[in-house]
């Protein structure tokens, strides 16, 4: 079946590259200047607001939040934004691989969360939800008009096994949905015909890299002839975990780098951990490859190691720092930008095959899939 072969992606968030940030975070409050007149002047506006002001009807803590949604908006930043603790348990949750999904992704469509898909076979399309339905709260929490794709996942997002509720608004009636989170896997692996190993990865989170050295050591074992890497609709991950994954495949040299403000520079080489030395790779990728899937992709076609196969992919060339600063409460922001191992800045343009295919939803053939494997066994 088709949807064995295709992954799907239960719930896509933003394609968030996560960079370990725990000396950012120690510099950046320990050096936090509380005496500066600019930092006065907000606790001045802030209690003034607080004290005085006839029209506010929000608490201290939510004028505080709104005061940094506020900075955030102005950087011209679109990845930056505040996690509130609700949410963040959600973020570690998903960094870690401990997370359950319903199968549904929301985006916010003039200040209200719209349920743009509802995957196949998912909690949220067994309960009834369905693509247009308004998301109001979740486990009781309302969305405001601010509440954007990536907290709607999070919130969302919890414990396999575990329950959540769902509000939401159809026709101008209000319903309630309570779904239980589906486990979600991250590696899949299966032997094709004529010998060919198979692996999809769905995200460079923080266990990503073992159960990538446990499945591929696994498929080794079965003696494939090549092996098909699959990274379509993978929404990226830790920049450390795509180092350890690329280097399974790639032997030695520089993998990707990463370019930080005031000059400085980190450089991702090779980890010596290499598991897949001489057989013949194939990266698949597509629009909804991104970031640390695209540094893997860039990675194993300019160093020569294999080739890519598929269309363009999304074209996230920045790197997110997600640091906590109170009591749960998270500040996501760009950091940096990553360069290929050729220097190349992807951003906004994607990584391009070097065989474009495109699969065609209406078929039961993955198109990409299966040109992939011509290739190979085309190959001398």
């Amino acid at each position: 079946m088709k949807a064995n072969i295709k992954r799907i992606d239960l719930f896509r968030a933003l394609g968030v590259i996560v960079l370990v940030a725990t000396s950012f975070a120690a510099g950046w409050v320990a050096s936090a200047r509380w005496g500066d007149p600019d930092i006065s002047l907000m606790k001045q506006a802030h209690q003034l607001i607080v004290d005085e002001s006839l029209s506010n009807d929000l608490t201290s803590r939510e004028l505080s939040y709104a005061a940094i949604r506020g900075m955030l908006s102005n950087i011209g930043d679109e990845y930056a934004e505040l996690i509130e603790p609700d949410a963040s348990e959600g973020f570690m949750d998903t960094f870690t691989g401990k997370t359950g999904v319903i199968g549904l992704y929301g985006e916010n469509q003039g200040g209200r969360v719209v349920i743009v898909t509802v995957y196949p076979d998912g909690p949220a399309e067994k309960a009834g939800l369905k693509a247009g339905d308004v998301i109001l709260s979740i486990n009781s929490k309302k969305l405001g008009k601010d509440a954007d794709s990536s907290e709607t996942g999070l919130l969302i997002r919890g414990a396999p096994g575990s329950s959540v509720r769902i509000e939401i608004e159809r026709d101008g009636v209000v319903r309630e949905y309570e779904m239980i989170r589906q486990e979600r896997e991250f590696v899949t692996t299966r032997m094709l015909s004529d010998d060919i190993g198979y692996i999809s990865l769905t995200a460079f989170n923080a266990v990503a890299s073992q159960e990538m050295k446990q499945e591929l050591e696994a498929l080794l074992e079965q003696k494939p002839m090549a092996i098909i890497w699959d990274l379509r609709n993978n929404e990226g991950g830790d920049m450390q975990a795509a180092q350890e994954i690329i280097s399974y495949f790639i032997e030695d040299g520089l993998l990707f780098s990463a370019e930080l403000t005031r000059g400085r520079k980190v450089e991702f080489f090779t980890k010596g951990d290499v598991l897949v030395v001489d057989l013949p790779v194939v990266v698949l990728i597509d629009e909804s490859s991104y970031s640390a899937a695209e540094t893997a992709a860039a990675a194993i076609a300019e160093t020569g190691r294999g080739m890519t196969i598929g269309t363009h992919s999304y074209g996230k060339g920045v790197i997110q720092a997600s640091i906590p600063i109170d009591n749960g409460v998270m500040l996501q922001m760009t950091i940096a930008r990553w360069l290929s191992s050729s220097g190349e800045w992807y951003h906004e343009r994607g990584v391009p095959p070097q065989f474009e295919v495109s699969d065609d939803p209406g078929t039961e053939v993955d198109e990409v899939l299966q040109k992939a494997m011509e290739i190979l066994l085309a190959s001398p």
